[in-house]
């Protein structure tokens, strides 16, 4: 239909614009940056063509580019907390964190409801080490959406950097609850358990973590560390060389086997 327009009438932007959203659709972002290009060409007073055009800019990972064409949109329709949103994200992505949050501040201003800006808000603030703020802003986003497990995560690996490991289980039980495919949110949650003593519930996390991802050497070398704080040695150094296996640059699980290896060989001498 776009195709038949462009032909019919080549000055009608809307069919451009059209055509750019089917190509974005489609991965093709250049071609509709193409075609966003002849719809402000067109009609430079396009808002949704200068916010598309910077969403295909986005993707190609030009975000400065995006983000001039966030201006435009802006500048034309402040009322889009959406291109704030999206402005927000290249900020954040060029490493301009309160260019960013302010970003995100007005996108909240404009759309209270909006669950992903206050998650994207936390996100930034975890990453400066706000970790509290962060917390806040899972809080107001998991209102929200509450069906979300990114949030749930997120906010329960907030509470790991608190040290609040206990909240931060519960969180990774709702995030399991609603992706239980999830083997980073087993791994975080029997971290948090080991934190607590529970070293049985922490080795059974490691293990569904393991099932679901056995790629992951990090999980093989805090099970084998578990295995070597219950004594047991041989255990533990299975889990070390699984990890040297998957990284053999991996100097923690070296080093650790190196350890538990002198031991056990220490404790054969006395036997003998």
């Amino acid at each position: 239909m776009d195709l038949f327009t462009i032909q019919l009438n080549p000055r009608n932007a809307d069919a451009f614009t059209n055509r750019g959203y089917a190509y974005n659709q489609l991965g093709q972002h250049q071609r509709a940056i193409e075609d966003y290009d002849e719809a402000i060409r067109l009609d430079p007073q396009y808002a949704l063509a200068f916010f598309n055009r910077g969403y295909a800019y986005r993707q190609l990972g030009q975000h400065q580019r995006a983000i001039e064409d966030y201006d435009e949109a802006i500048q034309l329709y402040p009322q889009d907390y959406y291109a704030f949103t999206n402005r927000g994200y290249a900020y954040n992505q060029l490493g301009q964190h309160q260019r960013a949050i302010e970003d995100y501040d007005e996108a909240i201003r404009l759309n209270p409801q909006a669950p992903d800006e206050y998650y994207n808000r936390g996100n930034i603030y975890y990453q400066l080490g706000q970790h509290q703020r962060a917390i806040e802003d899972y809080d107001k986003a998991i209102r929200l959406n509450p069906q979300n497990a990114d949030i749930y995560y997120n906010r329960g690996y907030a509470y790991k950097q608190l040290g609040q490991h206990q909240r931060a289980i519960e969180d990774y039980d709702k995030a399991i609850q609603l992706n239980p495919q999830d083997a980073l949110a087993f791994t975080n949650r029997g971290y948090a358990y080991n934190q607590l003593g529970q070293h049985q519930r922490a080795i059974e996390d490691y293990d569904k973590a393991i099932q679901l991802n056995p790629r992951d050497a990090d999980v093989y070398y805090n099970r084998g560390n578990i295995y070597y704080q219950l004594g047991q040695p041989q255990r533990a150094i299975e889990d070390y060389d699984k990890a040297i296996q998957l990284n053999p640059q991996y100097a923690g699980a070296d080093g650790n086997r190196a350890v538990v290896l002198k031991q056990v060989i220490e404790e054969l001498k006395k036997q003998r």
